[in-house]
């Protein structure tokens, strides 16, 4: 099984990732906003100050001012100014339009709607009785810079610690996800990848406690069940391969002896049992080869029942079945082991002999006649039937090229057998027919011809 490939990244890295951009930006965002809740308060509490320095000022001020005591004026507008709060002060006339005094840095014009600046601007008012009488107009400026010196150590504070936690909270955020989930994941694959044969995850303590009750954990327990399935699957198959494998045995075995019955049925006479003519044709083709090889002697015997038709119309086919069995089982009897017999079709029948003599073949016939004819056959109705056979002897000769030649010779014979009144053997062209009791013969009903 080949190994999954090396994964380019890890999950939790690129995880973390992208919700810390997330994050970072929001830091941002939150510290931007602090910082200018910072500076809006600086502001706020400066701006409170100057009004304090209102109340603390304005009577000695308008005092001044009543009187025209400018040196007065001059040295608390001075004294004023040396306070860290105020820049410079500027005194107006009741109208606001024309300067009476102006003492300090005073921003240029503008500054304060450009958000330089920071002015606070109250009345000068003397009383005397019930009378309230404006007799100025007093600025008290500043500016933003003294709001940014006095916020700049919080502000500085608010800047690190931002910095401080979004580094602490990548760390943690990181070695959590490398505990929970990188950890367990790169396990889960190693186990996956080695997994041969198949078998449930085998983690260890630490992985299974991290993943336990969450998504990894269902679907360690999700994995370890469909490998159950998997193996209860492969077992029934395994079975079922094995109950097939004795299936496929047992119909082998039965095509095989099928196969067998096929070939014997092939090569055998279904009535009895004895080859037919193809098994003989073979079974000669070798003898002769034999023959023609050492030289030695090869008999070829043809015979067949005398006046079957008439057995048969007389009798009817099971007496014709009847006889031709009871033949066949006198030639297995008469014949030896490596002796050839055949039924050759119909009532015919072969018998093929090596190593014998033209004398021993001859003699070999007759004691097959004489087999045959020596019994009778019980008929249904209750008549017995003797049964007699023709038969025609040739020896392989050297001129003889195929089979055919030395069938011919012996089925010539064969009708000379016939015609010489049955029930004989007929060796070659001049011996007279060795033949049974004509008589005998005649009692069966058999007429002459074949």
């Amino acid at each position: 099984m080949s190994k999954p490939p090396e994964p380019r990244d890890s999950i939790s890295h690129r995880y973390f990732r992208r919700v810390f951009r997330w994050f970072i930006g929001f830091a941002v965002l939150l510290t931007m906003v602090l910082v200018a809740e910072t500076l809006w308060q600086g502001r706020d509490k400066l701006q409170t100050e100057l009004t304090v320095y209102q109340r603390s000022f304005e009577r000695s001020i308008a005092a001044a001012l009543w009187a025209l005591d400018w040196d007065k004026l001059n040295s608390i507008a001075v004294g004023m100014v040396e306070i860290p709060a105020i820049r410079g002060v500027r005194i107006l006339d009741p109208g606001g339009s024309s300067e009476i005094l102006r003492i300090g840095a005073l921003p240029d014009p503008g500054a304060e709607i450009r958000g330089y600046g920071l002015t606070h601007r109250f009345d000068l008012i003397h009383e005397e009785g019930f009378v309230r009488e404006r007799i100025g107009v007093i600025e008290l400026h500043s500016s933003f810079d003294q709001v940014f010196e006095r916020s700049q150590r919080q502000i500085s504070l608010i800047l690190l610690l931002g910095l401080l936690k979004t580094l602490v909270l990548w760390w943690i955020f990181l070695t959590v996800g490398r505990r929970l989930i990188a950890k367990p994941l790169t396990e889960m694959v190693e186990v996956l990848a080695d997994a041969e044969p198949l078998r449930p995850m085998r983690l260890s303590d630490a992985t299974r406690k991290a993943i336990d009750g969450t998504e990894l954990g269902a679907l360690q327990v999700a994995y370890d069940r469909l490998i159950e399935r998997v193996q209860t699957a492969q077992k029934a198959l395994e079975d079922v391969n094995c109950s097939l494998e004795e299936r496929v045995r047992e119909r082998t075995l039965e095509l095989e002896r099928a196969n067998d019955k096929l070939e014997q049925l092939a090569h055998t006479d279904p009535l009895t049992g004895l080859p037919n003519r193809r098994q003989f044709i073979a079974a000669a083709q070798t003898l002769i080869a034999l023959s023609r090889r050492s030289g030695r002697p090869l008999v070829l015997i043809v015979c067949d029942i005398d006046a079957f038709k008439r057995v048969n119309d007389v009798h009817g086919h099971t007496v014709g079945d009847q006889a031709i069995c009871y033949v066949a089982d006198c030639l297995r009897r008469a014949v030896r082991e490596i002796d050839v017999v055949a039924r050759f079709g119909g009532d015919e029948f072969v018998l093929l002999l090596p190593d014998v003599s033209a004398a021993e073949a001859l003699a070999a016939a007759e004691r097959v006649r004489q087999l045959v004819s020596g019994s009778w056959i019980s008929c249904p109705n209750g008549e017995r039937l003797r049964v007699t056979l023709s038969l025609g002897i040739a020896e392989w000769a050297t001129g003889d090229v195929r089979l055919e030649d030395l069938f011919l010779r012996a089925d010539e014979r064969l009708y000379r057998a016939k015609a010489a009144g049955r029930n004989c053997t007929i060796a070659d062209d001049t011996n007279a027919p060795s033949t049974g009791d004509p008589k005998a013969v005649r009692s069966a009903g058999q007429p002459a011809g074949h």
